[in-house]
Order: structure tokens, then sequence, then C-alpha cells
């Protein structure tokens, strides 16, 4: 059975109002795609959060559904095979399969490459 995740939105839409804006990037690039970047930056923290606490089968389930919610944030920005996107296919897969090492691996190696590409694309 899929859990919902009515806690973690609601965590996330407190931490920024972007997170309120689920619309495309097409209508105006420089304020959509700032709001989906603030978004995904979110995103990522409230990941890195998950990671920081036990990682039971709770934590899978959430962690799962956030790596969804990356997804998307990367196709909202247009950008589905940025340099983070195996990362987060091979954290997707460890949570798949319960795997906390592998979890705890590849988020890291995703939130590393996140951080670095974003710094690439806010210069």
């Amino acid at each position: 059975m899929k859990v919902h995740l009515l806690p973690v939105s609601l965590t996330v839409a407190m931490m920024s109002p972007a997170m309120t804006t689920a619309s495309p990037v097409s209508n105006a690039p420089g304020d959509s795609s700032h709001a989906v970047v603030l978004q995904l930056s979110a995103h990522n923290e409230l990941l890195q959060q998950l990671l920081n606490a036990p990682l039971d089968s709770a934590a899978f389930d959430l962690i799962d559904e956030l790596s969804y919610q990356l997804e998307n944030d990367l196709l909202m920005l247009r950008t589905p095979l940025a340099p983070v996107s195996a990362q987060l296919e091979s954290l997707h897969q460890a949570v798949e399969h319960q795997d906390s090492r592998a979890v705890l691996l590849h988020a890291t190696a995703y939130l590393s490459a996140a951080q670095l590409w974003l710094g690439q694309a806010r210069v």
C-alpha cells in the first residue's frame, strides 16, 4: 500500500511559496524556472533531512515518493536528462530494493551532483 505524502507535501509547501506552483515553465521562463529551481532545492533539502533520520520502511516510502517529485522538477525545468538524472534513477532503484546502504550512497551522490549542477545553473 502506498503512503501519500500529505505531511511531506505540507512541509515542503511551508518551506517556500514556490512549492504551491505546479504550472509548466513555458509562460514566463525567468520567473517560473526560478520557482521550479527553488522547488527542486527544497526537495533536495527534504531528501537530506530524510537521510539524517533512520531509514525504515516509512522513510523508504517517503524517499520513493520524493524521488518522483524530484524527477517531476527536472521535467518542469525541461531538463529530464540533466547531469543528476542517472544518480536520481539509481536512488529510485535502491529505494525499490529497500537497500539502506545503496540509498545512502546514491542519495549522497545525487545531492552532490545536484548541488554542483544547480550552482553552475545559477552562474
